[in-house]
């Protein structure tokens, strides 16, 4: 089943059409399109793939997880990504996915579900307390032998509360984060991501129907500072 094509058009049916109705579509459009007439065995691939989709068990979950379902679930269309990053062939999802604001995760689990979870989940990396900057550094000035003849701070005081910390309310300027100066380099820890990936391990988790929610336990947020998502937990 693939969640991004849209059966229902290759079939030529509507979302309230019955099985029978989707069944007869499949048979006048598979006389056209089979190979043995001389059709084209990729269309005629798709249009099986298709109707063995809605006419089948299949069709409650495709209408769910698919844009191009008759009962879609946004949820479903959140970011999901296989967290062993020792996996080459998952690195260009992780860069994608670290240029993405994305702060649910959505997890699905069977019958065999007991309570305990261990799953991937990014928090405000700690050594630069979510800035993504390195307030620590010193810029350095050498000579051409290699001896150090200068070194002072690299940062900035932050332009945005004139080096106070603290907006016109008296909260965190939102800018350096209450740190009252912008850094110049980026934190060594995270990569200026402001997040580091970790581990999450939950135990005693009680399901509550077909999906349970659970607030702040999904991403910290990369651009929101103080913003933590949810953790949804799909039944199958």
């Amino acid at each position: 089943m693939n969640l991004n094509k849209n059966y229902y058009n290759i079939l030529h049916v509507n979302h309230g059409d019955d099985f029978s109705k989707i069944k007869k579509s499949y048979y006048s459009l598979s006389k056209k399109h089979h190979p043995d007439i001389g059709g084209d065995a990729l269309v005629f691939a798709e249009i099986t793939e298709a109707y063995n989709v809605l006419c089948s068990d299949l069709r409650d979950e495709y209408d769910m997880k698919s844009k191009f379902g008759n009962n879609y679930n946004e949820y479903y269309e959140l970011f999901e990504i296989d967290f062993n990053l020792d996996q080459k062939k998952e690195q260009d999802r992780y860069e994608q996915f670290k240029k993405n604001d994305i702060d649910n995760i959505v997890i699905k689990v069977d019958s065999s579900f007991d309570g305990q979870l261990e799953y991937g989940r990014f928090v405000k990396c700690k050594s630069c307390d979510g800035t993504g900057k390195d307030f620590s550094s010193k810029i350095v000035i050498k000579d051409s032998n290699g001896k150090v003849v200068k070194t002072f701070d690299a940062d900035d005081g932050c332009d945005f509360c004139d080096g106070s910390g603290k907006d016109y309310k008296g909260s965190d300027c939102h800018f350096c984060f209450g740190k009252g100066k912008v850094g110049i380099n980026v934190c060594g820890k995270c990569d200026g991501e402001k997040r580091i990936l970790g581990k999450q391990k939950l135990t005693g988790i009680k399901l509550t129907g077909n999906e349970t929610k659970i607030d702040a336990m999904g991403h910290h947020s990369k651009n929101e500072a103080g913003k933590v998502g949810y953790l949804l937990i799909v039944k199958e």
